[in-house]
């Protein structure tokens, strides 16, 4: 028997709901310009319901456009919206954190630039809280952060502190913060890192683990991009962690790789009932009269031809 491609359009169904970091090293016009890197960005970003990408250099705002333009045209995974910092760095070289979502997924509630008024972040973090039409997750804080090699150690501890004024802001335990830490190799040694006020207090989850390489050079082997969750609730929902070796997948070369980044996208994915209307790209919930007429409709496809509406 077949069901009414209405209902699964109705129905919240349990899935992978997948978070991304990606640092696209130096990302301008020039480089979304090339078709063979614009299509790689792309595969990248579509396999994420959100990502936090950083190193956006382009001052034009071109490179974004053009990005989420080819994105959106790329297969029926979106619609996808994009929301941006302000440019950020100490001296003439700046950047900016972006976030790259599935807007039928999720909508931006609010967000807000970290008031770093000791001047501690090379690139104060860019805090964001997404609602999401789920009962197992209504609502998803993300804290970015790109390090300086410079002040690993000092931008990490640093960090809880944004963990902490986002927790008191929105009234929430359950954050992610996210990002190119640099923790790893020579930019923060294991015994230091340890010794972080993110690894030594409770409720806080490294689900990129220490020895993952997230790195594209065969020469090198460093955890620098992490993904840190916060919460009994993200504990019980995280299904995977990951690097994504794109060069594997797409079967690059490390120069052809090279030339999309020198980082490997980081993600996890939460196991997530999710209530969508497609058609309209809505995301509000299943009224009660909506979800017994589904569930009327379901009962009747199940009986058998003689009783039912037939095979």
């Amino acid at each position: 028997m077949r069901c009414p491609a209405v209902l699964l359009l109705l129905v919240g169904v349990a899935q992978a709901f997948r978070i991304c970091a990606f640092n696209a090293q130096r990302l301008t016009l020039s480089k979304v310009a090339r078709e063979d890197v614009m299509d790689r960005l792309v595969r990248i970003l579509a396999r994420c319901d959100i990502t936090v990408l950083q190193e956006l250099v382009d001052s034009s705002g071109n490179a974004l456009y053009l990005l989420l333009r080819e994105l959106n045209r790329f297969d029926d995974s979106g619609p996808y919206s994009s929301l941006s910092s302000p440019f950020l760095g100490r001296g003439t070289y700046k950047e900016k954190y972006v976030y790259i979502y599935r807007s039928h997924k999720m909508q931006v509630q609010d967000s807000y630039l970290y008031n770093d008024k000791d001047d501690l972040f090379a690139r104060e973090p860019f805090v964001a809280k997404f609602t999401l039409p789920s009962k197992d997750l209504p609502s998803l804080v993300l804290v970015p952060l790109h390090t300086t090699p410079k002040a690993v150690e000092q931008e990490l501890n640093a960090l809880y502190d944004v963990f902490l004024d986002a927790s008191r802001r929105w009234k929430s335990e359950d954050i992610i913060l996210l990002g190119d830490f640099n923790a790893d190799c020579s930019s923060l040694a294991k015994k230091r890192l340890e010794e972080l006020i993110l690894r030594t207090q409770a409720d806080f989850y490294w689900a990129i683990a220490d020895g993952e390489d997230t790195t594209v050079r065969a020469s090198t082997n460093c955890a620098y991009d992490r993904i840190v969750v916060h919460g009994e609730r993200f504990r019980r929902l995280l299904h995977t962690a990951a690097a994504f070796n794109f060069p594997r997948s797409f079967r690059l070369t490390e120069e052809q790789a090279l030339n999309v980044s020198d980082h490997y996208p980081v993600e996890v994915e939460l196991s997530l009932s999710l209530s969508l209307n497609r058609a309209g790209h809505g995301t509000r919930p299943l009224s009660l009269a909506t979800l017994l007429l589904t569930l009327l409709l379901l009962l009747l496809l199940l009986l058998p031809p003689q009783l039912g509406l037939g095979a």
